[in-house]
């Protein structure tokens, strides 16, 4: 692969993302991608190995733009704020974006293989929460031996509220609005952490 083209990079994760607000991951292929950018399938592998390669950019920014969000949310507030305000933007990414969210939390194959820069990458955000919770159990107002597990616990049980709500496994009556229902595991989760 040559140095990337940042234009031509951003181009085609713009124009994959676009595909994928339409099609499953496993309905898109090297071509479509091409096809959508306007160049030759040759000319996308020159950037990425793969269609996978190019979900997983997508994803990996996905997760900068959420942690973006994570730290405009964090600014003046108290450390407890800065964790209910991280839950907050997640939820608010989610429901804003289902298709994407899908697409980071269940559809986009994990990169297990990828260097560790770039594999730090995919738990950025949740390395921004953690440090926000480990701020409040150095200041004596929450409780947690273990910061990043907990945070993980959290993001793994938030997901599964709001993608059982997208997906409308939950029961019915949270299918048009679930905020009571994500918001009642933040409630809990809050108040196990912060008694």
């Amino acid at each position: 692969m040559r140095n990337p083209n940042v234009e031509i990079v951003s181009q085609i994760k713009a124009k994959t993302l676009e595909l994928l607000m339409e099609k499953e991951p496993s309905e898109i292929g090297m071509r479509d991608i091409a096809a959508k950018c306007g160049v030759t399938a040759a000319n996308i592998y020159h950037y990425f190995k793969d269609k996978t390669a190019v979900f997983q950019a997508i994803s990996r920014d996905s997760i900068s733009e959420l942690n973006s969000l994570l730290l405009d949310s964090a600014k003046d507030v108290l450390p407890r704020q800065k964790l209910e305000n991280a839950a907050n933007v997640l939820k608010d990414w989610c429901f804003s974006h289902p298709r994407r969210a899908m697409l980071l939390f269940v559809k986009t194959e994990s990169d297990e293989n990828a260097p560790e820069e770039v594999f730090s990458e995919y738990y950025k955000a949740n390395k921004t929460a953690a440090a926000f919770l480990k701020e409040c159990v150095e200041q004596g107002v929450a409780h947690s031996d273990d910061p990043e597990r907990d945070i993980n616990v959290f993001v793994s049980g938030l997901w599964g509220c709001i993608e059982s709500a997208i997906l409308k496994r939950a029961e019915p009556r949270y299918w048009n609005d679930c905020s009571d229902l994500v918001q009642r595991f933040i409630d809990m989760w809050m108040n196990m952490i912060f008694e």
